[in-house]
């Protein structure tokens, strides 16, 4: 059972990870280059998978923390402020794609609907996709190193 959710758990940040990483490398360049609305289309439609591989990241660790060693060895190892320090940032990327996808990409199909200026909410989604992928370099070099350090 620990195998499967750690296999799901990895599978949602990649698709979640992955698929913005794609988002950002391919279809933002070529939105800046005048293909606004298939990066709108494809954000759009990107949306149910990206949440679903987000809630099952979260409902995953949340499980996967239930089956850490005892507590008071877990602190004493140091792992437990990295596993803080995880939970926090997870919950920033989290804030940050909700921000990009429920205001910036609904903003950026407003400005394609009335013929307005799009570049605003690229400049916008550019700015917080990076920044979730940074925040997710992060947690997974502290994923590793709770997983390390509870060995």
């Amino acid at each position: 059972m620990r195998l499967a959710v750690l296999y799901l758990h990895v599978l949602g940040a990649v698709i979640w990870i992955g698929g913005l990483a794609y988002q950002v490398h391919v279809l933002l360049p070529a939105a800046r280059r005048g293909a606004v609305a298939p990066f709108a289309d494809a954000a759009r439609r990107a949306r149910p998978v990206t949440w679903t591989a987000i809630a099952v990241v979260v409902l995953t660790g949340f499980y996967n923390v239930t089956q850490l060693d005892d507590l008071t060895r877990v602190m004493e190892s140091g792992a437990g402020l990295m596993l803080a320090g995880k939970f926090i940032l997870v919950i920033l990327a989290v804030a940050l794609t909700s921000q990009r996808d429920f205001a910036q990409v609904t903003l950026l199909n407003a400005a394609l609907a009335s013929g307005g200026d799009s570049s605003k909410a690229l400049r916008a989604i550019a700015r917080l996709d990076r920044v979730v992928l940074l925040l997710a370099l992060v947690v997974i070099y502290l994923g590793l190193a709770v997983s390390r350090a509870g060995q």
